[in-house]
């Protein structure tokens, strides 16, 4: 397994691995006849980059996961792109992290002003945050926070994933550990 690594321009910050670096051609050394290369962020070409250390796992951690991947795999597929799905990851400092699926850039969750890379709305920014709470305190999630539905649900729900999709999004999400089941909630 390659070393996990973050690009160094605080505007980038993409995550990934070594081996998704892209090879471009050093200037340098064109006029040498040298065939050079550098790896390269793929996203902002930027040369240097951190190495992250493996996240820390834990069964609320993957409880969150697993409500990331329900979400992804119904309606309008929040929290998926192209075949790559959000995680949350967890640091040695006990901070939760977002890796956004889009930027593939790691969104820091406990900070209050505008989360940079973070491409979703305020309704999964709040689930997000609720999410963050789970992993850290151990706070349930109420299941009407999953397609939450409009005062008159006759007007749709939030999530605009229609009435069949949020009833087979709640219905997967109610069967985890995350989620506040019956009298709890």
């Amino acid at each position: 397994m390659s070393q996990r690594i973050e690009c160094s321009r605080r505007t980038c910050r993409w995550t990934g691995r070594e081996s998704e670096l892209s090879e471009v051609l050093d200037p340098k050394y064109a006029a040498k006849s040298l065939t050079v290369y550098n790896h390269v962020c793929p996203k902002c070409g930027c040369d240097s980059y951190y190495q992250l250390p493996e996240p820390k796992t834990n069964k609320r951690v993957k409880n969150a996961n697993e409500l990331i991947k329900v979400i992804s795999e119904h309606g309008r597929k929040f929290f998926e792109h192209k075949g790559v799905i959000a995680t949350l990851e967890l640091d040695k400092r006990g901070r939760v992290w977002l890796v956004d699926e889009y930027t593939k850039a790691r969104v820091y969750t406990h900070y209050s002003g505008k989360w940079s890379g973070f491409h979703h709305g305020g309704t999964l920014r709040d689930l997000v945050c609720a999410m963050r709470d789970y992993i850290t305190n151990g706070t349930l999630i109420p299941l009407d926070w999953i397609a939450p539905t409009r005062c008159n649900p006759e007007n749709g729900d939030i999530w605009g994933y229609g009435k069949e999709a949020a009833a087979a999004v709640r219905a997967a999400a109610a069967q985890l550990p995350i989620i506040k089941q019956g009298e709890q909630a």
